[in-house]
């Protein structure tokens, strides 16, 4: 059953400026009052210009990159961006994203693909993202656990890792950090994320809420989570995906019926064949599901299996359907449109290869702050420089979200209604076995655009469930107009 998952489980500023609100001031008053706040190390970190940009002085918003010490003794950093708000960074919330994997950098996914404030193109510049998370949020992004991306630890036990000492990581990252940028402090913090961040915001959370009982130091001001298409339990997010494929016309019934009958959805993790390196252990399956898997495999050979009506990549590198397969479902965005050329809706299918491309350049590295002797050797959007425990990927999140379902906290789960890895039907079967009340009954929901952007219902406890319409695995990156709408309704509570 090795192959099953390659299939399958893919299958504080004051309000006013010489007597003008935070909130009514020139752009240029809020922001140099927001920098009258930096410590030294945060005004180290500033970013003054990016190649195929320009300078960034003159911008309306300022980026931050460096790296966070969480573990001295091991020598283990992790490597973020932050990007302040366009509109009011004094005033609006903090937003930290977080990509899948085991193993996929922020970066490439949040920052450079999906919902960062510009895109690289193929000559090697930087195209402006009109649905930006930034246009009314601070949004911090962090490469982790250590070796994903730029991060690094100088201890080779640590490519050993799990979802508890990454959400310790986590954890500690936002202290410090909160130490070099104090003046976050008191801002509305939201935890989001998308894929194998199904684990990683909701053991971070409570991670959190745990930290701000302990008293420590000063308490995290969590408001809540949002997480995408988000891989939360192997048996229902592995069965959803098989029905899924199976009812949107992708496999035959054959393949269907041998999956369902011989395969043990709850015992193998993704990306156990081509990501075998990722994981600490290797599962056994037996032929005969293996005969159906790749029967499967074979009959969904030449889709976007992360967004059904989007196009492949053709590059050689996208020919095995196993490698998209496990991409996929780490939140790496090979094969699916750059969001540049979603603006002018047409498809660019290989982003990820300029993505690369360009955080690979010296001069973009210079810019960001990375040490050279620190850096990997080649930066790549998913890296099987790390360990994961196996354990931890198939375990389910389901004990996590109860606890979370107590916490008064604002929890949205949201997915993609088109994505065939962690589809929507697996999300809802789980949200099901949450045995919520239902607070608000289901319907549509219409974005900016005045077309229907999804349903939504609203649960007891503070959970909230909503779908987007015609979006994939990466919501924000397929469709980025209805993405902003929901983030935006969500983290400055306006009605959905």
């Amino acid at each position: 059953m090795h192959k099953l998952w390659v299939a399958l489980a893919v299958c504080a500023l004051a309000s006013c400026v010489q007597g003008i609100s935070s909130g009514d001031a020139p752009f240029f008053l809020r922001s140099r009052a927001t920098k009258n706040h930096l410590t030294k190390e945060a005004a180290a970190d500033k970013v003054s210009s990016l190649p195929g940009w320009g300078n960034l002085q003159d911008d309306e918003f300022d980026i931050y990159s460096g790296y966070i010490t969480v573990d001295a003794e091991a020598g283990r950093s992790l490597f973020y961006v932050f990007v302040e708000s366009q509109d009011d960074p004094a005033a609006d919330p903090l937003v930290l994203w977080l990509n899948g994997g085991p193993g996929c950098s922020s970066l490439a996914g949040g920052f450079m693909s999906e919902l960062g404030p510009f895109f690289p193109t193929t000559r090697g510049n930087l195209q402006a993202n009109d649905y930006s998370w930034n246009t009314k949020a601070n949004v911090l992004f962090v490469e982790a656990p250590a070796f994903v991306g730029f991060s690094y630890s100088n201890t080779t036990a640590d490519r050993d890792v799990g979802d508890k000492r990454t959400a310790e990581d986590n954890h500690e990252f936002l202290l410090r950090w909160f130490d070099r940028f104090p003046h976050y402090r008191s801002h509305k913090f939201w935890l989001s994320g998308e894929s194998y961040a199904g684990h990683y915001v909701p053991t971070l959370a409570l991670e959190i809420l745990r930290g701000n009982e302990g008293a420590d130091a000063p308490p995290i001001n969590l408001k809540g989570l949002l997480v995408g298409n988000a891989w939360t339990d192997a048996q229902l997010d592995n069965h959803g995906a098989l029905e899924f494929w199976f009812s949107h016309g992708l496999i035959s019934f054959t393949a269907y019926k041998g999956i369902k009958k011989y395969c043990d959805f709850g015992s193998v993790g993704p990306l156990q064949q081509e990501f075998a390196p990722t994981l600490n252990a290797t599962a056994v399956n037996t032929p005969k599901c293996d005969k159906f898997v790749s029967l499967a495999l074979d009959q969904i050979r030449g889709i976007n299996i992360y967004d059904i009506f989007a196009d492949v990549c053709l590059s050689p590198d996208a020919s095995n359907p196993a490698l998209a397969l496990g991409r996929a479902l780490k939140g790496h965005p090979l094969g699916l449109s750059t969001a540049a050329a979603v603006l002018k809706n047409k498809y660019d299918p290989c982003i990820d290869n300029e993505v690369e491309t360009y955080l690979n350049r010296e001069d973009v590295q210079r810019a960001l702050h990375v040490v050279p002797g620190l850096a990997p050797k080649r930066w790549t959007g998913c890296t099987h420089e790390i360990q994961y425990s196996r354990e931890d990927l198939l375990s389910s999140m389901l004990p996590v979200w109860h606890h979370l379902l107590e916490a008064d906290l604002e929890l949205l789960v949201y997915s993609g209604d088109v994505d065939a890895i962690v589809p929507v039907t697996g999300t809802r079967a789980w949200i099901h076995g949450l045995a919520l009340e239902v607070a608000e009954p289901w319907r549509a929901w219409t974005s900016a655009s005045r077309q229907v952007g999804g349903w939504t219902v609203r649960y007891s406890h503070g959970l909230t469930f909503a779908t987007v319409r015609g979006a994939g695995h990466m919501v924000p990156y397929t469709q980025p107009e209805r993405a902003l709408h929901l983030f935006n309704s969500w983290v400055h509570h306006q009605r959905l």
